[in-house]
């Protein structure tokens, strides 16, 4: 079949680069489209009603399988400067949106690729050689329609011939980013939820900025789940997310795409937000099942963040203690806008590795929907205590209840010796022993520790960790100055005078194991540093 290319672009603004044949008139406009197998629609949705019942991750697509290289497909033109223009166009009929997996990713620097619907009116690249990750995976963005186009530029003088192997096509049959907006295709949650621009938001800005939106690929589907960005005692900014082993149904070849503030701009408007800040390319670091664990999932991010801005990124803190309390759910059910749900109560599950969670019924407050899974359960002090596993609440149903997997009891697993399955080693590093931790902002901010407004600075803290005594190095603009170390709720529990020199001796032999910031005032600057004591 051949597919006719209308001229006129309308690029992404995230876009670098246009592919070279929306500038040049000296390739013909004439090439191959491979139709893909027929979709059943009306099929696939009856299954997915049936599914809700089963407790499955919400699905949202099918993957066709293929096995598309530059050598077995699509038309190649060798321009008259020597370099090479590879193109191919897919369609598949009735699709709300299309992507392109790549289980083999790795071309030259300078060779570029797009991909672009066939009235050239989307376009998403530029895909270049920084696009390379370890495992050779690319997953494509969403281009809003049912035919595509992907266009390889290789310059003449490159290092190497770039080589692909396109292995699965994503026909998307609802529209999670409500870009048709008809009742039949968007996915909308039901409304005894809080959009997060609501007041009941308020003071939980951080934590709302932690919760993401997660696609997955397992098998042969396209799945919505929810997470968390989530602290480790190193504060180090790991990009790791805390989501549930059952939205990979136990496929450890899952690849993932995460969205960042997919969220309402206002209280009462249900029909506007951003889909634009997401990040493709992801690794299981840890994960158990919900037969033998807590049905819990250690994520981290290993795509590109450049599209994702900085202060959208909150590092949730955690509290493994195993106690509760009454905090917040923050999750994306049915893969829509970012939303709030307030327990009624939490209480230990009978197996003691989950909490059971119930609803207001009469006062309404929000419960959990497919897509919630693997959302964050926060308790008062607004740390995670839980990821969202099963249940049966939903808007019309709210006398249900959900169990979130404890991560107190993900902590070790039951004392597992496999790091793969459990949460302590990738969260407590250096064996802290601590059992909680506050929040973190991108930009290095505790959540909890009092700030002030004079510039903050760091100094060292050798060693650290420590035992107690420690040798702190900076360069202090005064001769004394005040000493004051808080634990990680912000609470002040020591204040000492102290001679600023270059080089100082401290001992905190009498504090416990656990996590703090020390906090030097002397002359116009603030200065502040993280402490880990161990022993």
């Amino acid at each position: 079949m051949v597919l006719s290319l209308a001229w006129m672009a309308n690029a992404q603004e995230d876009v670098n680069n246009l592919p070279y044949s929306y500038t040049h008139n000296d390739v013909s406009y004439s090439i191959d489209e491979i139709t893909m197998p027929a979709v059943d629609r009306k099929a696939l949705l009856t299954e997915d009603a049936q599914n809700i019942k089963n407790g499955t991750p919400m699905r949202i697509g099918i993957l066709h399988q293929v096995g598309y290289t530059f050598e077995n497909c699509g038309r190649t033109d060798i321009l008259p400067n020597g370099a090479k223009l590879w193109r191919l166009g897919i369609k598949s009929e009735g699709a709300v949106s299309m992507a392109v997996y790549f289980s083999q990713f790795n071309i030259p620097e300078g060779a570029t690729l797009h991909i672009y619907n066939g009235k050239r009116s989307q376009l998403t690249g530029t895909y270049t050689n920084a696009d390379i990750q370890q495992n050779g995976i690319l997953v494509s963005d969403d281009i809003d329609d049912d035919e595509i186009v992907i266009e390889y530029y290789e310059p003449a003088d490159v290092l190497y011939h770039g080589s692909i192997y396109i292995d699965r096509i994503s026909h998307r049959y609802r529209d999670i980013n409500k870009i048709a907006m008809t009742d039949e295709e968007k996915a909308v949650s039901g409304g005894c939820h809080f959009n997060t621009a609501c007041p009941e938001g308020n003071g939980w800005r951080d934590q709302i900025n932690s919760v993401v939106r997660i696609e997955i690929t397992s098998g042969g589907a396209s799945y919505l789940c929810s997470g968390a960005m989530i602290n480790n005692t190193r504060f180090d900014k790991t990009l790791y997310v805390l989501s549930a082993n059952h939205c990979i149904n136990n496929d450890m070849s899952s690849t993932f795409k995460f969205y960042f503030k997919y969220e309402t701009t206002a209280c009462d408007v249900d029909d506007y937000g951003f889909a634009n800040q997401k990040v493709t390319g992801g690794s299981i670091i840890a994960t158990d099942n919900i037969n033998y664990s807590s049905d819990f999932l250690l994520l981290k991010i290993t795509g590109d963040m450049r599209r994702v801005t900085t202060d959208s990124i909150f590092f949730a803190g955690w509290d493994v203690s195993g106690a509760s309390s009454v905090g917040m759910a923050i999750h994306h059910p049915a893969g829509d806008f970012k939303k709030l749900s307030i327990p009624k109560s939490v209480s230990s599950n009978y197996y003691s590795n989950y909490w059971t969670v119930s609803w207001y019924t009469y006062t309404v407050k929000g419960c959990t929907e497919q897509g919630s899974s693997g959302s964050p359960l926060f308790n008062a002090n607004k740390l995670i205590i839980g990821d969202l596993s099963n249940g049966s609440s939903a808007c019309d149903q709210l006398w249900g209840t959900d169990n979130y997997g404890k991560i107190s009891y993900s902590w070790t697993n039951g004392n597992n010796s496999n790091n793969a399955k459990k949460l302590k080693p990738w969260l407590d590093p250096d064996n802290t022993g601590v059992t909680w931790i506050p929040g973190m902002r991108y930009d290095g901010t505790v959540v909890g520790v009092s700030q002030h407004d004079a510039d903050i600075r760091t100094f060292n803290i050798l060693p650290n960790p420590t035992s107690g005594s420690i040798l702190i190095q900076g360069n202090f603009d005064a001769e004394e100055g005040i000493c004051n170390v808080y634990n990680m709720l912000g609470a002040k529990i020591g204040s000492y005078n102290v001679n600023l020199d270059p080089s100082f001796s401290m001992n905190f032999n009498d504090l416990p194991n656990g996590i703090y910031v020390v906090e030097i005032l002397g002359g116009t600057h603030t200065y502040k540093s993280k402490m880990v004591i161990t022993r």
